[in-house]
């Protein structure tokens, strides 16, 4: 039994060093206490021990001293330690004067048991021997003051049980196990100290329990209550964050799961093997990445949905790289990507339509056309003819169903590799594999459009470029520009409505660009001149005037024809200029020919977008009262198509001139669609019958019968009539006795120069 029992508290000593060491090197608040518990249990087994090896009684009542004062210190320890475990103080509190009290009887009871070594006034020792003769053990006989000790250790055992239990019923349930244990061991303690002193044991059982006491201490201290305060505040810190937190031991056993992961594996042991099994799946197809740190997109099926996730796995190693635990993050990105779909989805295509937008179009066209290079394709472009004229005439809601339902009927076959996009307005795109492309199915597309708005009696065209894509490495920009080059070579015909582009459609093109670069400079370098054409009297054959009409001095080709550019400048807008030009050079004349007493006219033609471009009174005006002419030798000729538009806002300008003094002709009447209605409603000097009728059918008998109608009415209305286009004698006859008043035409004179033309009639001669 001896034997046995100092064997255990050598095993047990030897195990308090070791804990008081690893305190120390821990370096935490709890460090100190931890230690000097340890220290103060090992040095009470120590001395207690050593009093069964020494025959000296002095030496055995030293010892016997250590071990009572140590014995009493270990309990002021373990209140310390009560106090600090649960971090409710960092320090004792200030002694009051009951502790004071206490502090000088514990003082007075240490100083008695050292006096105690030479006097045995507390302890008295007793040598008992074995039958051998051999020391077997100190037998202790207790005086009074040894129970002023006992007196101090139950106090200090009651105060430490009491705030054992204050602690245990106060403190969170986090702390309450561990303070259940520490509460059942020191009573243990108490008991065994108490069975020693009054029972007939030889030896302290109590100093048993110090080692578990100080063990228990060491691994709440260092292990136990860190383990579950970091897992604790990892609940806490994670428990309600929108991502999922998944953590393992370095065995890949998940030991948490925090809500979102919950929600995400399951609940219970089952969430904690379904996340077990993710990261082994994760294992199993990217084992180079799972030693370390790691980031992945992952899609999981979660309530029979798809859901996506960013995947961080990461594992927390030691200073020596040892893997500790490691950590799965899952962030649920579904929401996020959906709508960074949609922004996608919105910038890249059109709002109203749903079709990709004129950038995005050109960009997917490119790339269908790089990886398809072996594939014959068509680039289609659309237009629908004076859209603004649907939208004035329904409302803007109507116009855009339109647009919606030709969006849909162009998009609706949706073949492998076939884009389509909405350029702007009214404008649309197609990018169409050649095999796919059925040219059937625009026209039954167009019929459609046109159905929408049959109720309102309305017309709808929609014109159809399509381009054959030769060079798939070319700008779909100028893959589409074809396509609408081929639209405005056919735009106004309302037969056709589809061509296919081709080389002359860019030829006239660049034709058009190069009239409208040149024309500024021609224009100012003298290129662009006055030509005159006479105007003859159909009773005396005298010349009254002219028209002017303007040529264009080239140096390639010569004299150009007013059809080669007056398009192109009318269309570009730049028809203004040229009118303006031709004005101002007819007024010149005119103010040159009023020196010398020439008293002829000049008719000057208005386009319909002189209107728009400047004040047509203002300038004409202005211009005869700079250069001093008379308005009535100014003919203003304007077409009756030029009067369709704005007409009420033409008619009180044209209404003006003619108050002011000049004299307004109607210009190829007979080529529009209400000729009849623009002579009631616009009060006109002249009208000069077009051409046309001159030529229709080899100057028919019809031809004949309308003309003469026209210059009867043209009479009753107390008009001048003018027929331009004269070429034969039978053309003059006839117009002779219809009663035409003035003839021109190539039968007189062709349009020849002012120079030219100053010398054969400003005389007075005839034509």
């Amino acid at each position: 039994m001896r034997t046995l029992y100092i064997t255990w508290n050598a095993i047990s000593i030897i195990s308090l060093v070791v804990f008081a060491f690893f305190a120390i090197k821990k370096k935490t608040r709890l460090s100190p206490i931890v230690a000097a518990l340890c220290f103060l249990a090992a040095l009470c087994l120590i001395s207690y021990t050593a009093q069964f090896y020494t025959t000296s009684k002095r030496l055995a009542l030293a010892f016997c001293a250590i071990y009572y004062i140590c014995d009493l210190c270990v309990l002021f320890v373990i209140y310390a330690f009560v106090i600090s475990i649960a971090e409710i103080s960092h320090s004792i509190k200030k002694p009051s004067l009951f502790a004071g009290i206490f502090y000088v009887c514990a003082s007075l009871n240490i100083i008695s048991f050292v006096v105690n070594i030479w006097t045995e006034h507390a302890i008295r020792l007793t040598p008992v021997f074995l039958g051998s003769g051999r020391l077997d053990y100190w037998e202790k006989t207790f005086a009074w003051p040894i129970y002023f000790n006992l007196a101090l250790q139950i106090f200090m055992c009651a105060f430490i049980l009491l705030a054992l239990l204050k602690r245990t019923f106060k403190l969170p349930n986090f702390y309450r196990s561990n303070f259940i244990t520490i509460s059942i061991l020191f009573l243990c303690v108490i008991a065994m100290n108490n069975i020693y002193y009054y029972g007939a044991f030889k030896f302290d059982l109590s100093i048993l329990f110090y080692v578990f006491l100080a063990a228990y201490a060491f691994q709440i201290s260092f292990w136990g209550i860190k383990a579950a305060l970091l897992n604790t505040m990892l609940s806490l810190a994670s428990e309600n964050i929108s991502y999922g937190v998944i953590c393992f031991d370095n065995l890949g056993n998940c030991f948490y799961l925090n809500r979102e992961g919950r929600n995400i594996f399951g609940y219970g042991e089952m969430g904690l093997a379904c996340a077990e099994a993710y990261r082994n799946k994760l294992r199993a197809q990217y084992p180079e990445k799972m030693f370390g740190f790691m980031t992945l997109t992952q899609t999981m099926q979660i309530n029979n949905q798809t859901r996506y996730f960013d995947c961080e796995y990461k594992i927390l190693k030691d200073k020596k790289g040892r893997g500790i635990v490691s950590y799965l993050k899952l962030v649920d990105t579904t929401e996020e990507l959906a709508r960074l779909e949609e922004e996608k989805f919105r910038t890249e295509h059109d709002a109203l339509t749903g079709l990709y937008n004129r950038s995005t179009f050109f960009k997917k066209a490119s790339e269908i056309l790089r990886l398809n290079k072996n594939s014959d394709f068509y680039l289609i472009a659309t237009d629908i003819m004076d859209f603004k004229i649907v939208n004035n005439l329904f409302g803007e809601q109507e116009g855009n169903e339109i647009l919606k339902l030709h969006a849909a009927l162009i998009s609706s076959a949706n073949h492998p590799n076939s884009i389509y996009g909405r350029m702007s307005g009214d404008k649309f795109a197609a990018l169409v594999p050649k095999n796919f492309f059925d040219i059937n199915i625009i026209t039954q597309n167009n019929m459609t459009l046109q159905q929408t708005v049959a109720k309102y009696n309305y017309k709808l065209q929609n014109y159809t470029g399509i381009y054959e894509i030769s060079d798939k490495y070319e700008d779909p920009k100028l893959m589409y520009d074809k396509a609408a080059m081929t639209i405005e070579n056919i735009r106004g015909n309302l037969e056709r409505t589809t061509a296919f582009y081709d080389s002359s459609i860019m030829d006239k093109q660049i034709h058009d660009k190069r009239v409208a670069s040149e024309f500024e400079s021609a224009l100012a370098n003298g290129k662009i001149t006055m030509f005159l054409q006479p105007q003859v009297n159909a009773m005396d054959g005298k010349v009254l005037g002219a028209e002017a009409l303007v040529r264009w001095a080239s140096e390639e080709n010569g004299l150009r024809p007013p059809s080669d550019f007056l398009p192109v400048l009318e269309k570009s807008g730049m028809i203004h200029k040229l009118d303006q030009f031709m004005w101002e050079e007819a007024a010149k004349k005119l103010s040159q020919w009023k020196i010398v007493g020439n008293d002829m006219y000049i008719s000057v033609n208005i386009s319909a977008k002189d209107f728009y471009y400047c004040d047509v009174y203002k300038y004409l005006t202005e211009l005869v009262q700079k250069y001093k002419v008379s308005p009535q030798n100014l003919n203003v000729e304007i077409t009756e198509t030029s009067l369709m538009q704005d007409e009420s806002e033409r008619r009180q300008v044209l209404q003006k001139l003619k108050d002011f003094g000049f004299t307004i002709e109607m210009d190829d009447f007979g080529s529009g669609y209400s000729s009849l209605n623009t002579l009631v409603d616009v009060e006109m000097d002249t009208l000069k019958i077009d051409m046309g009728f001159l030529r229709s059918a080899n100057f028919s008998q019809k031809s004949k019968d309308i003309i003469t109608s026209i210059i009867s009415m043209s009479k009753t209305l107390g008009m001048t009539v003018i027929t331009e286009g004269v070429e034969t004698d039978d053309q003059v006859e006839f117009l002779k006795e219809s009663g035409c008043d003035i003839f021109q035409g190539y039968y007189f004179s062709k349009p020849i120069s002012v120079e030219e033309f100053e010398k054969k009639y400003c005389d007075g001669g005839l034509a």
